[in-house]
């Protein structure tokens, strides 16, 4: 893997974009009834839970959430096929279809209260075109070989202890970025619970606003051009 050039403002982008994951999924978890929209792992898990029984859970909401995020998965993947030697092009069509997403699921959340009780039909959907942007951001940031995976928070932490002195490796010139990632999604949980006291719908145009300057102001540098990793 080689190192980033200074000049290169991609690991900046993708600290900024995982950020905003933490902002979604703060918006999701504590408004949207326990669920995840960007770390499936965690939608996963809950259905398993709940497979065994487990109580205080929302099973279709999680489903909801993990079969969003994968309809945008092939979405984004089937874009960055078809349009592969156009990256601009390609990374701007992904970030409007993502902000539009979440600019949707603020307006069909406008009104809505955060969940107390039981999902109502409203949820449901915003949580399903929350998940479609973050499928749709996250393999785009997978088909552009980005050094920080901003869904993979895991990965990141792992990868940041195998490479260090303490975990027995050599630290690399990722190491910063890996550190900055992890306090990224920290900050951005954090904002979004207190965006959340705006309401839900404040909180994704923040969202939303927060992918489409990520992305597009990567592609307004001229380190853009550089090619697509397949």
């Amino acid at each position: 893997m080689s190192v980033p050039a200074r000049s290169d403002p991609l690991p900046k982008v993708l600290i900024a974009l995982t950020a905003v994951t933490g902002i979604v999924d703060a918006v999701a978890f504590l408004g949207l009834g326990q669920v995840f929209t960007a770390f499936m792992t965690g939608n996963i898990l809950f259905l398993g839970f709940a497979a065994a029984g487990g109580e205080g859970l929302a099973p279709m909401g999680s489903l909801t959430a993990l079969a969003g995020f994968v309809t945008g998965v092939v979405a984004g993947s089937r874009l960055g096929v078809a349009e592969a030697a156009r990256l601009r092009r390609w990374l701007l069509a992904s970030a409007a279809i993502a902000s539009v997403l979440l600019v949707a699921a603020a307006l069909a959340a406008i009104g809505l209260e955060t969940v107390r009780g039981g999902l109502v039909p409203r949820h449901y959907a915003v949580i399903a075109l929350m998940a479609l942007a973050m499928g749709v951001r996250s393999a785009t940031m997978w088909r552009l070989g980005a050094i920080l995976n901003t869904t993979l928070v895991t990965g990141t932490l792992v990868t940041w202890i195998r490479k260090s002195t303490v975990g027995g490796g050599t630290p690399d010139a990722f190491q910063s970025y890996r550190v900055a990632a992890l306090v990224a999604v920290f900050s951005g949980a954090a904002v979004g619970t207190l965006l959340l006291r705006a309401g839900l719908t404040t909180a994704l145009l923040v969202a939303a606003a927060g992918v489409l300057a990520g992305i597009g102001g990567y592609v307004a540098h001229p380190a853009s051009r550089r090619a697509v990793s397949a």
